[in-house]
């Protein structure tokens, strides 16, 4: 006897992935909304067209990211289109973010020749890519929310790391940036707890916000503040010691243990990175420092 054409069982496996293409829109939808309120809180300009290249990062590159994760998560898009995606994006940030800048002037007035140029936008787009890739099959042998923490990690010492190589309102960027991925992904670990979601159905998306997000507060620092090369490199790099935990001593340890290990090697390079520039910071600002005191109570004999 065949089975019946509404079979409950049947009818609950169709249901199951359209469920979870719900979740991944309401995650994505989350991070957007988070990071809306969180820079209007901060009073960041939305301005079009974008003047520079934290306009550019904010109101091109952000939504880009957020629109691809969108259509990751329907379940009838190839997983090759998606990666086609996300690699397009890597490779044309770079170039989004330095349009209009004295990098890519043309002529006597501009810093770069077009062959540094083109060099300079294949290496940086070239490392985003690859960060992206190998974040992301790190998560698919061992899932966890313990990628996205080292990511947080290292955005929000790159905003505190910028800010002090003289940008600012470039490294004030990471804070809603950090606020948001925590916030989500606990959102996510208590919304899969409650439902029996197996699955972390907000991975990817937290993933690919947080690549996005610390490549963009680093690559602005370095292009339109005074963060050094070096610096730049050792920050984004650092969330990659995740993939410590994959040697045989480790790979089958408990998940809190391994998350933690994770946590721990990448906060090491963020630690020694963010310590020299706090030591640069206070040379630098150390003289200037003084001459206010000086004025200060030179004004206060006077007055």
């Amino acid at each position: 006897m065949t089975e019946p054409l509404l079979n409950p069982k049947a009818m609950a496996e169709v249901r199951r992935p359209a469920s979870r293409s719900r979740l991944n829109s309401a995650f994505v939808l989350g991070i957007g909304l988070g990071l809306a309120v969180g820079y209007h809180g901060l009073s960041f300009r939305w301005v079009w067209p974008p003047m520079n290249g934290l306009d550019r990062f904010l109101t091109i590159a952000v939504p880009a990211a957020l629109t691809i994760e969108l259509v990751a998560g329907l379940q009838r898009v190839p997983r090759w289109a998606v990666w086609l995606l996300r690699m397009s994006l890597a490779a044309t940030i770079p170039r989004i973010l330095l349009h209009g800048s004295v990098y890519l002037m043309s002529g006597s007035g501009g810093d770069w020749t077009p062959w540094q140029t083109a060099t300079a936008l294949a290496i940086c787009g070239a490392l985003l890519a690859g960060l992206w890739g190998l974040l992301s099959w790190l998560s698919q042998r061992c899932p966890g929310a313990s990628i996205r923490l080292a990511l947080c990690l290292a955005i929000q010492c790159a905003g505190l790391t910028v800010m002090m190589a003289g940008y600012i309102k470039g490294g004030c960027a990471a804070f809603p940036l950090v606020a948001t991925l925590l916030a989500t992904t606990v959102g996510a670990k208590l919304i899969a707890k409650r439902t029996g979601t197996q699955a972390d159905f907000g991975a990817s998306a937290g993933l690919a916000m947080g690549v996005v997000g610390l490549f963009g507060v680093l690559f602005i620092g370095r292009f339109f503040g005074r963060l050094s090369t070096s610096c730049a490199l050792a920050m984004l790099l650092a969330p990659l010691l995740c993939w410590v935990t994959e040697i045989p001593p480790l790979r089958h340890r408990k998940p809190w243990l391994v998350g933690s290990i994770r946590l721990v090697f990448v906060a090491i390079p963020l630690v020694v990175v963010l310590t020299l520039a706090k030591r640069d910071f206070d040379r630098d600002m150390a003289p200037l420092l003084g001459k206010l005191q000086e004025s200060a109570i030179r004004r206060h004999v006077e007055g």
